[in-house]
C-alpha cells in the first residue's frame, strides 16, 4: 500500500460527523485535483501535495513546486488556477490538456461540496497555497488588492477558473460557501485585517475592464451589503485605498442596494465629486437615490469644505438638480470662494441653472396624433408560403447535403454537418408551420412556441424575409415572432423589421405606436427607446427615418430614457442585459425636440463646453435652437483651461451670436495663450468683425517672436525651418522669415490638418507664388520625415546577418514539411540565396524609421500647394504607403480647403473608389462638406471643378514669351501640340532671346509644365467619372450638361468620343445622338439633331439600346476613324433570369463557376480591370476582388477559390459574379438582387467575368478537387 492511499485511508478512517472535517468524498475531490501533477520529476509530488492540503505535513512540496521549470508545466497540469481570462488551453493540448481538465473538475465539485460540509479553513488556506505554488505566478489575474497570491488563486478558482471556460454565473448558486464571510474569516485565520476582503470585493486596477465581471459572485449577493454595514469605516476607508476602477465598482454596488445608498450617502456624494473622470461617472448615476434635501445637503458642504477638485465637482453637480436652494447655495458658495477654476465652476453652475430657468417658460407644444398599428390575423397565405418555404429551404438542403458527400469520398476529413441540417429540416411538419401561425396570431400557447423554437422551423418561417413582405403583417407579428423564435432580440435591428418599415408611407411609423404594441404583449418599453437611444452598426437609427413629430412624443412621455441616456440616473436592473443606452445618441434625440425641457438644460450645457470632445458637437446641435442661448456660452470665454475658452468661441462663432463680439474682444486682449488667441480672432472674423488692424505685418512679426521663444512643439524636431521659401506679402513686401516659421508652429499646435480659419487668414495675406511655395514645402517636409527608411549600407547589413539563417529556415520547411504540404513551402525553397539575401535587404530598407502623424497639424499649411503638385504627391504616397490610413487621411483633410479643381477631383474619385474604407470614408465626408459649402450635390460639385489645365473657352492655353506668344491645343488624340507664333507644331519652347524677359520665360515654362501634367490627370479622372456615370445611369439635365460638359475645353473634347442618349420626362429615349468639335450634334446617319428644351441626357451603351442602334454607332465611330473614350457598344445585358423557377430573386451569376488559371494570372487580370483584393480574413486568407460604384451605391464582388497572403502563385478558380450594397455596415447579407443592379453596371460587370474567364484555360469538372483551398 503506498503512502498516498495510506494517507486517504487514514483520513477517511476518522470521524466524518466532526465539524468541519473533511468527508471522503471530499478527501477524493482533492486527490483528483493533484493527481496530475504526479507527473512531475520531482518525488511523490501529487502524494505531498495531498498530505499538505489534507494534513498540514510535507511542506516542502511547495519548495519543489516553485522550482519546476519550465513553469508552464506545472501551471498546465493544474489548468491554469489563477486565470480570469475564459478557457484553458495548454497549449498543443493533448496530455497537459486532459490532466488540467481533469485537477479543474476534481476542484470544481470540492468547491461546490463546501456549502453542505463546511472544511477546516487551514484546508483552503493550504490548497491556496498548493495552487499559488504550483502555478508559480504564471496564469495569475491580479486585480490589485493588498491580499496574498495564496487567497486570490482560491478566489480567481473557485468564482472562474475552475468551470473551465463556461459561463459560470449561473454555477455560481452552487457555491454559496464561497463568499465575503468565508474569505474574510480566511483572512482572520492567517492573522491577516479581515476588512481586506472589501478591497478584494471591489478593487480592479489590475483588471482588463472586460474581466472585471468575473468578481459577481463576489460583488452581487447580500452577504457583502451585509459586511458593509456592519464595517461601516472599513468602506469609509476604501475611498483612499481603493483605485478609480475600484471605485466605480464601490458606487454601483452602494448605488444598487437602497439600504446601502442611505447608509453610505456621504460616501456616494464624494465619489460623484472624486478626482478620477470615470468614478464620478458611475457615482453621478446612482445619487437620485438619496432624497434630494439631503442629496443637496451632502454637495453643499462639499462646495464650501472640500478639496479643490471636490468643490469644482460639486458646483458641477449642483447645477444638475435645479431647485429654490440650489442657486442661493452657489451664490454663497462664490463670495467666499477664492480659488479661480472653482469660482469658474460655480459661475458655469449658475449660468446653467439660468438656462433651466428661462426654459421653464416654454412648454412643449401638443403632440400630434398617432394610429395604433393593425392586428389583422394572418390566413391562408401566410400558411401557403410558409409551405413554400419549406420546400424551398429542404430542396437547397437536400443539395448541400449531397455535395458533402460528394466532397467526403476525396477529402480527408469527413464533415457530416450538412447531412444532420438535411435531417433536421426534413423533420419540420406541416403542424409546426400551423403552430408558427398561431403564433403569430396571439393565438398560440407554451407547446406553439416551444415548436417555433427549434432552430429549423424559424428558418422555415422567416425564409428571404418573405414573411414580412405579407399583406397586413405588422409590428404586432414582428414582436410576436421575435419573442416567440429568437428569445427576443432588439427589435430595430432585425432584417425583417427593416424591410417591413422601408415599405411603409413616409410618416406612418410612430414611437408612441410600437411602444402600444410592446404594451400590449407585455415587453418592456426600453427596447422602444433602444430604436433611438442606441447606434446600430449595420442598421440606421430611428432618428435617421423617422420624422421628429414620431420621436419626440414617446420620449416626452417617457423622460426616464433621456435621463439614463445623457448619464443622470443608473439603469434600471433588467431581465435582459442589453447594451446601454448610448449618450450620443441620446443628443441626437434631444436634438429633435421641438426645444429643449428644463430637466435636461443644465447637462446639456455641461456637456457642451465639457472636457470630453466626443459628445461636444452633438450637445450644442441639440442646444443650436435655444434662444439666445450664446448668452450662456459667453462666461466660458474666460474658463481658466484652454481648452473650454476655445470651445465657447468656437461654438459663438457657429451661433452667429454677435453679441458676444465686445466680450471676444475683451478676452482676446487678455488672452496670452497663442491657440486661444487664434480661435478668437477666428470667431471674430466669423462673426463680422473686421480684423484686418491686428493682422499689419509689424504685430504678427512681434506675435511670431513671441510664440518662437516659447518651448517649441518636441516632435516637431524634424522640420528644416531654414528650408522654408522667402515669402511676400500680397503687396509684393518681403514676409520676415520669423512670421512663416511661427505659423508653422502655430499650426502644429493647433493639431488641425483641415485647416482653421485664422491660418486660411493668414495665408491669405500672401502673395499666390508665397502661398503655393510655403504649402508645397510644408507638404514634401511632412511626406519626407513620414517616409524615411534605412539606408543601403544598413540593408546590406541586415541582410548579412539574417540571410543565410533565413535560406536554410526555408530549406528545413520544405523539406521537414509532409508531402501533401510541401505546395506551401515550395515558394520559398525554389529562392536561391541571393534571392534571399536580397529579400532581407528590401525588408529592412522597407521599415519606417520615423512617423510625421503627431505633427499633422503643419498640414493645414498644405491647402495652397500648386493643385498638380498636390494630386502627384498624394497619389504617389497613397500607392506606396498605402497602409499609412492616418497619414493619408490628414493629408486629404490638409488638401481639401484649398478648393483646388485638381484636388476636388482626386477626392471625388477616392470617395468612389480606394482599397482603404475609411480613406474612402474620409474622401466622401469632405467631398461632402465642400458641396454642403457651395449648396450643390456630388456629382454637380464634380461637374463644376473640372481643371482647365489653363486653357480658354477655346480650348488654347496662351504662353507670352518675350515679345512672341506661343499656344497649346489638344490634337485628335488629346495630347497637348504646341505651337509657334506661326500655327506650325513645335516639340518645345525655344531657347529666350536676349532682350526677351528672365522671369516672364521662366515662368512661361513653369506653366507649359504644370499644364502637361494637370491635363493628364484631368483626362484620366474624367474619363473614370463619365465610365461610372454610363454605369450607374447618372442623368444630367440638359442645361447643366451644356454648360459643365459640353462648353468645357476638355470635358467636351472627352464627350465628342461618346454617344448620349436624349430622354424624355419619363426617362424614355428621344435620340441618340454625339456631339462634334463644331458644337453641333449628329446622329448616325450624321444628321444634326436638336434637344428639346428641359430634355435631360444620359450616357448610351449596347444593353439600353437595340442591336441595329448600337452597330450603326459602331460603324460611324469607324467612319469617322474616332477612337470611344470607352467601350459602350460591346457588353449586352447577360441572358439570364432575375428569378428562379420558385420566384427567388437571382442574386448571383455563375456560368463560369470552375474556369480554372493561376492566382497571378487571375490578379494581374482583375487588377487591369480595375479590381481590388478584398479584405483578407483570418490567416491572411482572402477570395474575393472588388469594384466599387459609389455613386449608386453597390460593389461588384467577384469570387475565386482564394490565395493566401503574402500571395503565392497557386491554382485557382473563378467562381462567382455577385453584387452588393455598399452602403450596409456590418456582417449581415448585403447582396443585391440582380433585378436592383443598374443593368448598364449589370453589363459591364458580366463583360469583366467573361474577360476573367477568357484568360483561364477552360471549365475543368473536376476543379474543386485540384484547388489547394
Amino acid at each position: 500500500m503506498g503512502l498516498l492511499d495510506k494517507m486517504v485511508k487514514a483520513v477517511l478512517g476518522s470521524t466524518t460527523s466532526d465539524a468541519g472535517a473533511l468527508t471522503a468524498s471530499q478527501v477524493n475531490l482533492l486527490r483528483q485535483a493533484v493527481e496530475p501533477l504526479g507527473t512531475l520529476s520531482a518525488p511523490r509530488v501529487a502524494e505531498r501535495a495531498l498530505a499538505f492540503i489534507t494534513e498540514g505535513t510535507e511542506e516542502g512540496v511547495l519548495q519543489d513546486l516553485a522550482s519546476v521549470t519550465p513553469s508552464e508545466v506545472s501551471s498546465n497540469l493544474l489548468g491554469q488556477p489563477g486565470r480570469l481570462r475564459w478557457g484553458f488551453h495548454a497549449g498543443h493540448g493533448g496530455k497537459s490538456q486532459s490532466a488540467g481538465d481533469k485537477s479543474m473538475a476534481g476542484r470544481a465539485a470540492f468547491y461546490d461540496s463546501v456549502a453542505k460540509h463546511p472544511v477546516p479553513l487551514e484546508v483552503i488556506v493550504r490548497l491556496g497555497k498548493v495552487l499559488a505554488a504550483g502555478d508559480q505566478g504564471k496564469s495569475l489575474d491580479h486585480p490589485g488588492a493588498p491580499i496574498p497570491d495564496w487567497l486570490q488563486y482560491l478566489v480567481n478558482d473557485a468564482l472562474h477558473a475552475s468551470f473551465g471556460g463556461h459561463s459560470n454565473q449561473h454555477d455560481l448558486t452552487q457555491r454559496r460557501a464561497w463568499r465575503v464571510p468565508l474569505f474574510a474569516q480566511l483572512l482572520a485565520h492567517e492573522g491577516l485585517d479581515e476588512t481586506l476582503v472589501l478591497q478584494l470585493v471591489f478593487e480592479r486596477k489590475g483588471l482588463d475592464s472586460y474581466y472585471s465581471d468575473r468578481f459577481r459572485g463576489l460583488v452581487e449577493p447580500t452577504e457583502v451589503a451585509e459586511y458593509m454595514r456592519d464595517h461601516p469605516e472599513a468602506v469609509r476607508a476604501l475611498l483612499q485605498q481603493l483605485s478609480a476602477s475600484g471605485k466605480v465598482e464601490l458606487a454601483k454596488r452602494i448605488g444598487q442596494a437602497k439600504n446601502l445608498t442611505t447608509a453610505f450617502a456621504p460616501e456616494l456624494v464624494a465619489l460623484a465629486v472624486d478626482g478620477a473622470k470615470t468614478t464620478r461617472a458611475e457615482a453621478v448615476k446612482h445619487l437620485e437615490g438619496i432624497p434630494t434635501e439631503d442629496r443637496l445637503r451632502l454637495l453643499g458642504a462639499l462646495l464650501r469644505e472640500g478639496e479643490t477638485t471636490q468643490r469644482t465637482q460639486a458646483a458641477e453637480l449642483l447645477a444638475r438638480w435645479p431647485s429654490d436652494t440650489t442657486a442661493p447655495l452657489l451664490e454663497a458658495a462664490l463670495e467666499s470662494e477664492t480659488s479661480k477654476p472653482v469660482q469658474q465652476a460655480i459661475r458655469a453652475a449658475l449660468n446653467r441653472l439660468g438656462a433651466a430657468s428661462d426654459a421653464q417658460d416654454q412648454a412643449l407644444p401638443p403632440a400630434p396624433e398617432w394610429t395604433p398599428f393593425a392586428d389583422a390575423p394572418l390566413g391562408d397565405a401566410a400558411l401557403a408560403l410558409f409551405e413554400s418555404n419549406r420546400k424551398e429551404v429542404l430542396e437547397r438542403a437536400r443539395k448541400a447535403a449531397e455535395e458533402e458527400i460528394e466532397d467526403n469520398k476525396n477529402a480527408k476529413h469527413k464533415y457530416t454537418w450538412c447531412q444532420q441540417h438535411y435531417a433536421k429540416m426534413a423533420k419540420v411538419s406541416t403542424e409546426d408551420l400551423q403552430a408558427a401561425l398561431k403564433l403569430l396570431n396571439g393565438e398560440g400557447d407554451k407547446k406553439d412556441a416551444q415548436r417555433v423554437r427549434n432552430g429549423e422551423v424559424a428558418n422555415v418561417v422567416s425564409a428571404g424575409n418573405r414573411l414580412y413582405a405579407l399583406p397586413g403583417f405588422g409590428p404586432v407579428h414582428l414582436v410576436r415572432w421575435l419573442t416567440a423564435s429568437h428569445h427576443w432580440r432588439s427589435f430595430w435591428a432585425d432584417d425583417g423589421f427593416q424591410k417591413w418599415l422601408g415599405q411603409q408611407p413616409a410618416g406612418s411609423v410612430d414611437l408612441r405606436a410600437l411602444a402600444a404594441v410592446f404594451q400590449r404583449a407585455d415587453l418592456p418599453l426600453e427596447d422602444v427607446a433602444r430604436a433611438a437611444l442606441c447606434d446600430y452598426w449595420n442598421t440606421p437609427n430611428a432618428v435617421d427615418v423617422l420624422p421628429p413629430e414620431q420621436i419626440w412624443p414617446f420620449f416626452a412621455e417617457h423622460p426616464e430614457f433621456i435621463d439614463e441616456g445623457l448619464g443622470l440616473v443608473a439603469p434600471p436592473k433588467r431581465e435582459r442585459n442589453h447594451w446601454p443606452l448610448e449618450m450620443g445618441a441620446t443628443m441626437r434625440v434631444l436634438a429633435v425636440f421641438p426645444y429643449i425641457p428644463a430637466r435636461w438644460m443644465p447637462r446639456l450645457m455641461e456637456l457642451a463646453l465639457g472636457e470630453g470632445k466626443t459628445h461636444r458637437p452633438l450637445a450644442q446641435k441639440a442646444l443650436a435652437a435655444v434662444p439666445d442661448i450664446g448668452r450662456s456660452v459667453i462666461d466660458s470665454l474666460a474658463h481658466t483651461k484652454s481648452e473650454v475658452r476655445i470651445e465657447a468661441a468656437r461654438w459663438l462663432a457657429d451661433l452667429k451670436h454677435t453679441a458676444a463680439v465686445p466680450a471676444l474682444t475683451q478676452a482676446l486682449d487678455k488672452e496670452s495663450r497663442e491657440t486661444v488667441r487664434a480661435a478668437f480672432l477666428t470667431a471674430l472674423e466669423a462673426l463680422g468683425e473686421d480684423i484686418a488692424p491686428r493682422l499689419a505685418p509689424a504685430l504678427l512679426l512681434a506675435e511670431a517672436k513671441k510664440g518662437l521663444k516659447a518651448k517649441p512643439p518636441a516632435g516637431l524636431a524634424w522640420f528644416a525651418m531654414e528650408a522654408l521659401p522667402a515669402a511676400r506679402w500680397a503687396d509684393g513686401s518681403a514676409v520676415e522669415p520669423e512670421i512663416t516659421r511661427w505659423w508653422v508652429v502655430l499650426a502644429c499646435k493647433l493639431k488641425e490638418p483641415g485647416g482653421n480659419a485664422l491660418l486660411t487668414r493668414y495665408m491669405g495675406l500672401l502673395d499666390s507664388a508665397s502661398r503655393q511655395a510655403l504649402g508645397s514645402t510644408v507638404l514634401r517636409q511632412f511626406i519626407a520625415q513620414d517616409t524615411r527608411h534605412p539606408p543601403l549600407e544598413e540593408g546590406i547589413a541586415y541582410a548579412h546577418q539574417h540571410a543565410a539563417g533565413r535560406y536554410q529556415s526555408y530549406q528545413r520547411s520544405y523539406q521537414n514539411a509532409k508531402p501533401e504540404y510541401r505546395q506551401y513551402y515550395e515558394a520559398n525553397y525554389a529562392k536561391s540565396q541571393e534571392q534571399v539575401f536580397e529579400e532581407c535587404k528590401r525588408e529592412k530598407m522597407g521599415e519606417y524609421l520615423g512617423s510625421a502623424i503627431g505633427e499633422k497639424g503643419i498640414l493645414a499649411l498644405a491647402a495652397h500647394a500648386p493643385g498638380h503638385e498636390l494630386v502627384t504627391l498624394l497619389q504617389h504616397y497613397m500607392r506606396d504607403h498605402y497602409q499609412r490610413r492616418a497619414q493619408i487621411e490628414a493629408m486629404l483633410e490638409g488638401a481639401a480647403p484649398g478648393n483646388d479643381p485638381l484636388v476636388i477631383q482626386l477626392l471625388l474619385g477616392l470617395s468612389r473608389r480606394y482599397r482603404t474604407a475609411s480613406v474612402q470614408t474620409k474622401a466622401r465626408t469632405l467631398v461632402q462638406e465642400i458641396a454642403d459649402r457651395n449648396g450643390w450635390t456630388q456629382e454637380q460639385l464634380a461637374d463644376r471643378t473640372i481643371p482647365t489645365a489653363g486653357l480658354d473657352d477655346t480650348g488654347t492655353l496662351v504662353l507670352p514669351y518675350g515679345d512672341r506668344t506661343f499656344t497649346m491645343v489638344l490634337d485628335a488624340a488629346m495630347k497637348p501640340e504646341l505651337r509657334n507664333p506661326e500655327g506650325k507644331s513645335i516639340k518645345a519652347l525655344p531657347e529666350p532671346r536676349q532682350n526677351d524677359d528672365p522671369a516672364q520665360t521662366k515662368d512661361t515654362k513653369a506653366q507649359l509644365s504644370s499644364s502637361k501634367k494637370e491635363l493628364k490627370q484631368v483626362i484620366d479622372l474624367q474619363t473614370a467619372r463619365l465610365f461610372e456615370a454610363m454605369c450607374t445611369g447618372r442623368v444630367w439635365p440638359q442645361a447643366e450638361w451644356t454648360e459643365y460638359l459640353q462648353a468645357h475645353p476638355i470635358a467636351g473634347r472627352l464627350i465628342q468620343r461618346l454617344v448620349w442618349m436624349e430622354l424624355d420626362a419619363q426617362g424614355q429615349c428621344l435620340q441618340t445622338f454625339r456631339p462634334t468639335e463644331d458644337g453641333s450634334l449628329i446622329n448616325t446617319d450624321d444628321d444634326e439633331v436638336t434637344l428639346a428644351g428641359g430634355s435631360a441626357l444620359r450616357l448610351a451603351h449596347a444593353s439600353l439600346l437595340d442591336d441595329a442602334q448600337a452597330s450603326a454607332w459602331t460603324a460611324h465611330f469607324k467612319d469617322y476613324k474616332l477612337t470611344p473614350l470607352f467601350a459602350q457598344m460591346a457588353r449586352k445585358a447577360p441572358d439570364i433570369a432575375f428569378a428562379d423557377d420558385k420566384g427567388v430573386a437571382v442574386r448571383e451569376i455563375k456560368d463560369r463557376e470552375g474556369w480554372v488559371s493561376d492566382t497571378f494570372t487571375l490578379r494581374g487580370t482583375f487588377t487591369k480591370l480595375g479590381y481590388q483584393r478584398a479584405q483578407a480574413e483570418d490567416g491572411g486568407f482572402f477570395y474575393q476582388y472588388t469594384k466599387e460604384f459609389a455613386s449608386a451605391g453597390v460593389r461588384v464582388v467577384m469570387e475565386f477559390s482564394g490565395n493566401c497572403l503574402p500571395e503565392e502563385n497557386v491554382a485557382a478558380a473563378l467562381k462567382t459574379l455577385s453584387f452588393e450594397n455598399s452602403k450596409l455596415r456590418g456582417w449581415g447579407d448585403h447582396s443585391l438582387p440582380l433585378a436592383e443592379v443598374p443593368p448598364v453596371l449589370l453589363a459591364e460587370a458580366y463583360g469583366d467575368y467573361l474577360a476573367l474567364a477568357k484568360v483561364c484555360a477552360g471549365y475543368d469538372a473536376d476543379w474543386e478537387k485540384k484547388m489547394p483551398w
